[in-house]
């Protein structure tokens, strides 16, 4: 017989989702016992106790870790020491993960509970797109059945943050508070998110004014979408194309073998040197040495011996900054030896000049206030580069890639005329230095004018293409095509991948497409084609699992939103008993950042149903005998099955029916009329029934090809 045990874990909240989580807690343990500072506690009520002993700041990092035992034995400190020495010595994640699993079956974080076996999110991911996928019949399943707007008003208003949000942060227990806390500049992210999705909407309700995409429209959503982020921004960024080269890094979560041996496959292609590159990116890190150096040297210098605070900043001042600042230039240009000195003096120079730091101090005590302000400087700069050292650094970077192709510097590698294998090779090993964190490997992306140009290619390929589609699979490849195109192209200065997520979702709606609850919708990046149509169709099976089990995840936010909101407000749990988050005072601001998007729903669906109501009214007359116009006087035959599919369609909302039943009623010039005005009020696409017509043709003639796990 087995029984229970409870230690608390330092930390445990932060590292949880940790590949070498297994080792982190074997090590935290191990140093509890080496510092006679471990506690077991036989109860959870014990350690919930217990955890005074943790500084109350640290205490919400906290988590308590569920043991079962078979005897007290192995409680001893050395059976314990003994354990986690085995766990160490163990040489993959897998093996150390098992042997723990052994004996601790439960963890507690956060304010919730896990079992240990599901601690890593990729172990989660697996269990939901194993539950996702074992009811998928066939294609079919991933189109609408209803007007778009309407499928999105199933979703709980509470909920409605999930379509726009990766939801491997509420699998992590967060919801829209901590997204929106990253960048809660201006209106917040998550408030520009919904203004975005309310935006799109307004257009799903006139596809047919709107047959194509371009590269306006696409400017125009990424401003909505960045308008917080750019709210303190002296320049106009937002729906503004990039002025000079870019990167992004590829991380671990979002890449596979194949998607970055596609990435290699299509920069062999090109064959631009300024197209795009793969490898490391390094940063300089000039201005923040150079500003270091400033700080120290003028400490050292002692000017303020020299020259009298009373004289203010004299041109006799001014000339022996400049020569402080000559020396912090050659100070650093020996230690930077692999960047010319030529370089770093224009990069410094251009620094001084355009932010001028001796003009942002007081002339009193001038060389003091300066001394601190460049140590200030240092710090700021070492975090974020200035401009031109931003793009110094993408240009070295580029020059010292290890995949390019074109006419390049001799310090790229050159992948023209690499074989299919050679590439192959390649992808593993950048796949290899990505995923164990050795080094940050980025994608570099195109010129401005090139990527611009590219971009308008990919625009008009798709324009062309999605009228050509024949099935549910080829429509959402052809959209995705376009999307993760402008994904690697990178066009804007900030916020490509929520534009072009949520421009990926209003091209499925268009098309009658679900929409994609993505898991982490960075892996447009480089997942591979195929890799990213079957994250797109889970995505699609995540929204409907999300319609399908509101009650308990509007659960799981609210006591997520209580956690947030009674952490921010102060406290500190290591549980968050009930009576603790009976206290919290809630805010409405989630209602006023959604309201935009709710009140667009609920305002379609009162103009949906009062525009069925009136034509229900309108052929209905024949019944009654009271019609008195001309087309009412001789009412045709048609009129009666219209009416009733009207009805049925008013009760259930179910397009595909609808429009399928009364395609054949067309021949009455009012009722084709009437049937043009729903299908453009209710944003159906008239590729909808061939495609569904086509799954239902593939359902009888093939067998469904599931959708397997990537390995």
């Amino acid at each position: 017989m087995t029984k229970k045990c409870y230690l608390i874990i330092p930390d445990l909240a932060v590292f949880y989702t940790d590949k070498n989580c297994s080792q982190k807690i074997a090590t935290t343990i191990k140093n509890a016992l080496s510092h006679r500072d471990l506690i077991i506690c036989s109860t959870m009520e014990e350690a919930k106790e217990a955890g005074g002993i943790i500084s109350n700041k640290q205490l919400s990092r906290a988590g308590i870790i569920e043991l079962e035992i078979a005897d007290d034995e192995i409680l001893s400190d050395q059976q314990l020491l003994n354990f986690c020495d085995i766990i160490l010595s163990l040489p993959t994640i897998e093996e150390k993960e098992d042997r723990l699993s052994s004996v601790i079956k439960t963890v507690y974080i956060k304010g919730f509970q896990l079992p240990f076996i599901e601690l890593r999110t990729e172990k989660r991911e697996a269990l939901q797109v194993a539950s996702l996928i074992a009811n998928l019949k066939d294609d079919s399943q991933l189109l609408l059945s209803q007007p778009a707007l309407l499928y999105l008003r199933q979703i709980h208003n509470k909920l409605l943050f999930l379509l726009l949000t990766d939801y491997q942060f509420f699998l992590n227990f967060e919801n829209w508070r901590q997204y929106n806390a990253r960048e809660a500049q201006g209106n917040g992210c998550v408030f520009d998110l919904f203004h975005g999705i309310t935006a799109l909407c307004e257009r799903i309700t006139a596809l047919s004014k709107m047959s194509v995409t371009n590269l306006e429209d696409i400017k125009e959503l990424q401003k909505l979408l960045s308008d917080s982020i750019f709210s303190g921004s002296t320049e106009k960024r937002g729906g503004v194309f990039r002025e000079g080269y870019n990167s992004f890094p590829l991380v671990a979560d979002a890449i596979t073998v194949d998607g970055i041996n596609e990435l290699l496959l299509r920069i062999r292609s090109d064959n631009q040197a300024d197209g795009f590159r793969i490898g490391r990116f390094t940063r300089s890190n000039i201005i923040s040495q150079f500003c270091s150096a400033m700080s120290g040297i003028i400490r050292e210098a002692q000017p303020w011996k020299k020259f009298k605070d009373e004289d203010g900043v004299t041109p006799e001042v001014l000339h022996e900054l400049k020569a402080l600042e000559q020396k912090a230039i050659t100070e650093i240009s020996k230690k930077q030896e692999k960047y010319a000195s030529e370089d770093i003096a224009v990069i410094v120079n251009n620094f001084l000049q355009d932010f001028k730091p001796h003009e942002e101090v007081s002339s009193s005590n001038f060389w003091g206030s300066l001394l601190y302000y460049y140590g200030d400087l240092a710090s700021t700069f070492r975090r974020n580069s200035p401009k031109l050292e931003l793009q110094f650094d993408h240009q070295y970077s580029r020059d010292h890639a290890l995949a390019s192709a074109g006419n390049i510097a001799a310090s790229s590698v050159n992948i023209l005329d690499y074989t299919d294998d050679q590439l192959a090779d390649l992808a593993k090993e950048i796949y290899e230095v990505i995923t164990q964190g050795t080094e940050m490997i980025h994608l570099f992306s195109p010129e401005p004018k090139l990527a611009e140009k590219w971009a308008n290619q990919a625009v008009n390929n798709y324009n062309c293409a999605i009228t050509q589609a024949q099935s549910v699979e080829e429509t959402i490849r052809i959209i995705d095509d376009l999307v993760h195109e402008l994904e690697i192209l990178h066009l804007f200065h900030d916020v490509n991948c929520r534009t072009n997520y949520l421009l990926m979702n209003f091209l499925f709606l268009s098309k009658s497409i679900k929409w994609s609850t993505e898991f982490n919708p960075n892996r447009l990046d480089a997942y591979s084609s195929q890799e990213r149509v079957r994250q797109h169709k889970l995505g699609i099976l995540r929204t409907d699992s999300i319609i399908n089990n509101q009650i308990e995840l509007v659960e799981r936010n609210e006591r997520i939103d209580q956690i947030y909101v009674f952490n921010k407000a102060g406290g500190q749990s290591l549980d968050y008993s009930d009576k603790e988050l009976s206290e919290v005072e809630k805010d409405n601001q989630y209602v006023q950042i959604s309201q935009q998007f709710v009140e667009k729903l609920d305002k379609f669906k009162k103009t949906f149903e009062n525009s069925l109501d009136e034509r229900i009214k309108k052929y209905d007359v024949q019944s009654t005998g009271q019609g008195t116009t001309s087309f009412f006087n001789s009412v045709p035959k048609e009129c009666t099955g219209f009416a009733k599919a009207l009805k049925q369609f008013r009760e259930d909302y179910d397009s595909y029916t609808f429009f399928t039943s009364v395609a054949t009623l067309g021949t009455v010039t009012e009722i084709a009329e009437d049937i043009k005005s729903l299908k453009d009020l209710t944003g159906f696409d008239d590729t909808w029934l061939s495609l569904r017509q086509n799954e239902n043709k593939a359902q009888t003639t093939t067998s469904f090809t599931p959708i397997y796990q990537t390995k």
